[in-house]
């Protein structure tokens, strides 16, 4: 009888909670002090050593200052301290200006004798690309710039005046820019580095005790739990009216939600789907901020696997989930669907084409299988029916490297994805059902991350209705990211942060992954090409697209091209993105997105009920 008294007693307790959000965290509060709370871990000081994340791109604008800047509007580069003066040399260098008057702060081992000059940014970059730099690292310890071609493409970075600086190429490319613009892009001081040598410190210190340029300074940081920032007084730009920023993280999605319930936190970066669906019922309550930067969650496929290792055999199994199911029991109908990226529509994208089965001699039980599997009444042809929606013929623009020579056909060039027929499935369908899958999914705490045993559990469901044997594996990072570095799975399920240009990029660059070592740590966003699928025509699509503007039709036309590509081989599969996204109490003012996915309090303020609407 008492579970049926205490249970009213939980929804009251949940209303009153409701009803005193706002004046719990009003009274914690005054004005002049602002706390977020993120999903992602606190790790460094420095965006450098940070993947791209919520919290990196949060602190960078909060602490740092960058060479250049983004649009937010038109996501063109422009200047920040610095400003670009010219290009030469068959456009491999690169000359900047540098902003004079800007300070640096201080802490309590280093106070600063002069503003920033063309040493600070040649410094900032040289501990990445010189290994004879004392305070140099080797690039898997920089997460995001790692993963970014121009590293590989500098030579030097040298000031050639007291406020001028020069970027040497080994061969020209438009990314150097929009590199210098990034959030991990950060500038330093050379001063600090200096002092921290004299003084015997551990070199750590730069990247945990930081020394910036931005209008707020740290004055308390705990590693994984909190950082406490204090607005800082000589800051170059607009000064910001919040006093005191806090900025902390949470491994627990309810956690999280419920400190905003109780005025522990008055702004939390992306909540799960399931709390998206109730707060979007009390939206007085709440300021929901959207920012355009994509987190996608895929299927990588293990393509050096017997029976993973066409396109046909890795195509049947992913026609056996439905993407809106996906969405709708894992999302809460929150995500969107990655192909939509590319103007297809998600009902369309994985289809079997009619055919008549040739082996007469199944059995009823596996007849009865096939005949739900490819739904015989409603099929469609698989991937893209030929209209002009999508690139389905030769023409005179096709680039020359994309027609398959005929002398020398290479697998998985052709430019179009065909249609794969019941035959095809079939045959690839009794490969399958010898196998028992393993679905790869990492152990982790990270909020983003906590919706992958729920899609590993709906794949699993799917597989096996369809007469296939499948089981889960949670690997613990390391160990998880081992494996995968060695081929020793078959299918994982992985995350990529990023804009939608280089979301599929980066899953299956050859090049990209030869020349680097990449990480699949739970906490980093971006993940290498594990796939063991390469394609010289994809590399060169996308070598082409780095110059072209994205809404070129030359542009647009290509990553058609590549996603026929990708459709017909899929060596991934794009399954579901969320935009990023805030929550802020209402009475929570002038919060900007950041370009790469955090929150800039530069023009932040706490409405009172005094302040005038």
């Amino acid at each position: 009888m008492r579970i049926f008294v205490f249970l009213p007693l939980l929804v009251l307790l949940g209303m009153s909670l409701l009803a005193g959000a706002e004046a719990s965290a009003s009274e914690g509060i005054n004005r002049d002090s602002l706390i977020y709370c993120s999903e992602r871990n606190i790790s460094h000081m420095n965006p450098q050593r940070h993947p791209i994340s919520s919290m990196a791109s949060s602190i960078s604008f909060a602490v740092y200052d960058r060479l250049l800047s983004i649009d937010p509007q038109t996501k063109a580069t422009r200047s920040a301290v610095g400003t670009l003066e010219r290009i030469y040399h068959n456009d491999t260098i690169y000359v900047f200006d540098i902003a004079k008057n800007i300070s640096f702060h201080s802490n309590e081992f280093f106070t600063p004798t002069r503003k920033l000059n063309a040493e600070d940014v040649v410094f900032s970059f040289d501990r990445i690309i010189n290994k004879d730099n004392p305070f140099y690292r080797p690039l898997e310890d920089f997460p995001y710039i790692s993963h970014m071609d121009i590293v590989n493409n500098l030579i030097s970075v040298r000031a050639v005046g007291p406020y001028k600086v020069e970027f040497r190429l080994k061969q020209p490319t438009n990314l150097l820019q929009s590199f210098l613009a990034t959030d991990n892009s950060v500038i330093l001081s050379k001063e600090y580095a200096d002092t921290i040598l004299k003084k015997n410190l551990p070199k750590e210190t730069i990247d945990h005790y930081a020394i910036g340029t931005g209008p707020y300074t740290q004055y308390n940081f705990l590693r994984g739990r909190y950082v406490k920032l204090k607005r800082f007084p000589e800051y170059h730009g607009h000064r910001p009216e919040i006093r005191n920023l806090i900025l902390t993280n949470s491994y627990r999605a309810n956690k999280l939600l419920y400190k905003m319930f109780t005025g522990e936190c008055h702004i939390i970066s992306n909540p799960t789907a399931s709390q998206m669906s109730f707060l979007q019922k009390v939206p007085k309550d709440f300021n929901l901020i959207r920012k355009n930067t994509l987190n996608g969650t895929f299927i990588i496929y293990n393509t050096k696997k017997p029976y993973l290792s066409t396109g046909a055999l890795r195509r049947t199994l992913s026609s056996m989930f439905s993407l809106e199911d996906l969405n709708r029991s894992v999302f809460f109908d929150q995500g969107h669907y990655i192909v939509e990226l590319f103007d297809e529509d998600p009902s369309n994208f994985l289809k079997i084409q009619k055919g008549n089965a040739s082996a007469s001699d199944r059995t009823t039980s596996e007849k009865d299988v096939e005949r739900e599997l490819l739904r015989e009444a409603d099929v469609k042809p698989l991937t893209y029916e030929k209209s002009d929606k999508f690139v389905n013929m030769f023409n005179e623009d096709i680039p020359d490297y994309a027609i398959p020579k005929k002398d020398q056909p290479e697998p998985g060039h052709d430019l179009f994805a065909h249609e794969l027929s019941r035959q095809e499935y079939i045959e690839a369908y009794e490969t399958l059902k010898q196998q028992e899958l393993e679905i790869t999914i990492f152990q982790s705490n990270v909020i983003s991350n906590t919706a992958h045993s729920k899609i590993a559990q709906f794949l699993k469901s799917n597989f096996e209705k369809k007469g296939l044997r499948a089981r889960i594996k949670t690997y613990r990072t390391n160990q998880g990211q081992n494996r995968i570095k060695k081929g020793l799975f078959d299918l994982a399920i992985v995350n990529v942060y990023s804009d939608s240009e280089s979301l599929i990029y980066q899953m299956i660059s050859c090049r990209q992954n030869n020349r680097r070592r990449s990480s699949l740590s739970s906490n980093i966003s971006y993940t290498g090409n594990y796939t063991g699928w390469c394609n010289d025509t994809v590399e060169n699509m996308y070598e082409d697209l780095s110059y072209l503007d994205k809404n070129d039709p030359d542009a647009i036309r290509l990553q058609k091209y590549i996603m026929n590509i990708l459709v017909n081989e899929m060596p991934v599969y794009p399954l579901i993105y969320n935009l990023n996204l805030f929550v802020a109490m209402e009475y929570v003012e002038g919060l900007e997105p950041t370009p790469y996915g955090g929150v800039s309090f530069i023009n932040a303020r706490i409405k009172h009920e005094g302040d005038k609407k």
